[in-house]
């Protein structure tokens, strides 16, 4: 049985993809194979991207050739739950867990397809332990993320992590998501503060002048200058991991680098709402000892 699912976005969004079908071939004893297409193509009101799983220490294969990206429609869902020679294929419903995907029972050589972005703890939180070992970047750190890792790793440390560029400057992405605001950083640091006066924030962003001009409490504040590095951000994420406390964006990234902690004190600050849709739940996405403003 191969478990192939598709990759396709940022790093964040690689991993809830990579993160799903690694759980789903644990429990069904498959081949996990990615399918890397989407990297391919030049898609319209989309940021580009790199495909970097490579980089971690994760384990899979890639799939040959063209990958299924089309739903299936009606009477193929129906018919591949009693058909054995036709392939599984599970679509996802956005933000939104799906149950059946941790209790589907495939016949034993039917190929499974997962397309979509899985964005829920709920589908690989039992193998959460594999995970903190595998998504660690295969090299060494690069000089200067090695520096700021000693900065964290010596000091009561909190994660800032402030989304603005496509969420700002690209329609599409602005409409969905849209930059969170300096009330909602403002109001994080007060509460880490108050937890610890000692408190030191590392932010990381893709608009530091913007931090740099807004941001309160300064004296406390280490800016992490991204290098030109393809891997920057597997290195990043990594930086993002050691930090003891997490003030994140509504961003899949910085979700990561609060769910893998293993921080001994650990305190995550989340966006009481993900994207603009003010009717979602976000409790499939945000785990409820997360604090929500």
């Amino acid at each position: 049985m191969n478990i192939t699912t598709q990759i396709q976005g940022g790093l964040g969004n690689q991993l809830f993809q990579y993160a799903t079908g690694k759980a789903l071939s644990v429990r069904l004893k498959g081949s996990l194979q990615l399918g890397i297409d989407w990297f391919n193509h030049g898609w319209e009101d989309v940021t580009p991207r790199h495909f970097l799983l490579p980089n971690l220490q994760v384990k899979y294969e890639l799939k040959p050739g063209s990958t299924i990206t089309r739903a299936p429609k009606l009477w193929r869902r129906i018919a591949q739950q009693f058909l054995p020679w036709t392939p599984y294929v599970l679509t996802e419903r956005p933000f939104r867990f799906d149950a059946k995907l941790n209790h589907i029972k495939p016949y034993a050589n039917q190929d499974i397809y997962l397309q979509g972005y899985w964005q829920s703890f709920r589908y690989f939180e039992a193998i959460r332990d594999a995970l903190i070992q595998e998504i660690r970047p295969v090299h060494d750190l690069s000089k200067p993320y090695q520096k700021y890792l000693n900065q964290i790793q010596s000091s009561s440390s909190a994660m800032i992590h402030i989304r603005r560029g496509d969420y700002v400057h690209l329609p599409v992405a602005a409409k969905i998501h849209g930059f969170l605001g300096l009330d909602y950083y403002q109001k994080g640091m007060e509460i880490l503060l108050a937890s610890d006066p000692n408190i030191q924030f590392f932010v990381f962003s893709d608009d530091l002048e913007w931090a740099k001009a807004n941001l309160p409490h300064q004296d406390k504040m280490t800016f992490i200058h991204s290098t030109e590095e393809k891997t920057a951000p597997i290195q990043e994420l990594f930086l993002m991991i050691q930090c003891q406390k997490h003030l994140i964006a509504n961003s899949s990234l910085s979700w990561w680098g609060a769910w893998l902690s293993n921080s001994a004190n650990p305190q995550v600050i989340a966006p009481l709402k993900w994207t603009n849709d003010t009717d979602k739940s976000w409790d499939d996405l945000l785990p409820a000892q997360w604090q929500r403003i």
